[in-house]
């Protein structure tokens, strides 16, 4: 949904694709962005940026810094509805080159995520009685 809106929050960009892959490597970024300064942008989107949303926007920065040979200016971007006080301190404390970006509230339900959590009663499913069960080897 994001992507899709880019304009609309992020004017000065413009969408190269989603669901980035890079060489050598099975892991994917969200999207990817540039700018009219020809910065690159690697996006990851997560609903809380955590310290696993770290790490992945950090190996995709290094693995994408690495296949420009360090020629071109990419930097990381994590966006969520929240970000941990923890992350801020991180990014801010090592420069890291993330960009830290709050989701807004209107975009939460685009991907069917509710903003409240409704309790949903589970069945009780009785087990298979074991005296009624066949034995391996029973022909049906």
């Amino acid at each position: 949904m994001y992507a899709a809106r880019l304009a609309e929050f992020r004017p000065q960009e413009r969408l190269l694709k989603t669901e980035v892959g890079f060489t050598g490597s099975r892991v994917r970024a969200d999207m990817q962005t540039v700018d009219r300064w020809n910065v690159l942008r690697i996006w990851e989107f997560k609903i809380e940026a955590s310290y696993g949303g770290l790490g992945q926007i950090l190996a995709y920065l290094a693995l994408e810094r690495q296949a420009s040979s360090f020629q071109r200016d990419v930097r990381g971007v994590l966006a969520a509805f929240s970000i941990q006080p923890e992350i801020r301190t991180a990014v801010d404390v090592l420069n890291l080159g993330i960009e830290l970006v709050v989701l807004p509230l209107k975009l939460r339900l685009a991907g069917g995520i509710p903003t409240m959590t409704r309790f949903v009663p589970v069945p009780d499913i009785p087990a298979f009685p074991h005296h009624l069960m066949p034995l391996q080897g029973d022909q049906p």
